[in-house]
């Protein structure tokens, strides 16, 4: 009779994250495990597999044949774990949160993963407001139990969940920079982009004239995206039709932003701590 082969997850999940990082040191820290707990597992896995399916060098580290293979296997079946985790402990959860959100990471960013935490947390009822990072935290416990915020990087409140390039953009069908004063599409003050977008352009003694104004990060950027003024974007939520533009272009460099999670003061009720929970996996996944 054949022996059964049974993978432990914890070996697939760390063959999956060296596979992502090319790194054992980087996969070790992301995992919160020493290197040698990851080189031991790599090699239990690798015996089970009965083929070497990661190769080692002093830059990277590489997915053989068979670990290319093996990847979205691997892939898959962590998901499935997670997922299957998730909802069996999601049933004794329940309860409302007041989630409070920048427009564009509402928009853009946010809803796949709203819909995976509704659909493992059936009992937990989400509210969710969009708004300017400003007005959000200032009625972070009052209004909102979580706020999920764009910051100056460095700022040093929240939990730091991935860093954003701030960058100006233009329209990608035109050509720049216009003849005159710049004109600029920017969000309605107060806002931190548009502060500093104002003083990087006055410190670098570029001539401006505001040509748009709106609340809305969606209008702003689709004026700017028909050529008729610059704007500031996250580099990463940007839509269509912009292009980014920055030093090369003659353009004065702008602050890096960073995306963090506040959660409002007091002890969280099991269903603010599972949504916060989830929102700093998803998004620290994939900023990576």
């Amino acid at each position: 009779m054949t022996a059964l082969r049974n993978i432990d997850i914890d070996l697939l999940r760390s063959f999956v994250t060296i596979a992502e990082l090319r790194s054992f040191t980087r996969a070790a820290a992301a995992l919160a495990r020493t290197q040698s707990t990851i080189s031991t597992q790599v090699r239990k896995l690798e015996e089970i597999a009965g083929q070497t399916l990661l190769q080692r060098s002093p830059q990277e580290v590489l997915l053989t044949r068979a670990g290319e293979d093996f990847l979205g296997y691997a892939r898959r079946i962590v998901a499935l774990h997670d997922e299957a985790l998730d909802v069996v402990r999601a049933q004794s959860v329940s309860g409302r949160v007041r989630l409070a959100v920048m427009d564009d990471y509402a928009t853009i960013v946010l809803p796949e993963t709203l819909a995976r935490f509704a659909r493992s947390h059936p009992e937990v009822e989400l509210e969710v407001t969009t708004g300017f990072t400003r007005d959000l935290i200032g009625s972070l416990g009052e209004a909102f139990d979580l706020v999920l915020a764009t910051q100056k990087a460095g700022d040093g409140s929240g939990e730091v969940l991935r860093s954003e390039r701030t960058a100006w953009a233009w329209s990608d069908r035109h050509d720049f920079p216009p003849a005159g004063p710049l004109p600029l599409a920017l969000l309605k003050a107060p806002n931190m982009y548009r502060e500093w977008a104002l003083a990087a352009l006055n410190e670098a003694g570029r001539p401006w004239r505001i040509l748009f104004s709106s609340s809305s990060i969606g209008a702003v950027e689709a004026v700017a995206a028909a050529g008729a003024a610059l704007t500031v974007v996250k580099a990463g939520t940007a839509r269509e039709g912009l292009r980014l533009l920055g030093e090369a272009d003659g353009l004065p460099p702008l602050p890096a932003s960073e995306i963090a999670l506040h959660l409002a003061p007091g002890r969280p009720t099991p269903a603010v701590r599972a949504l916060a929970g989830f929102l700093a996996e998803a998004l620290k996944e994939q900023s990576g």
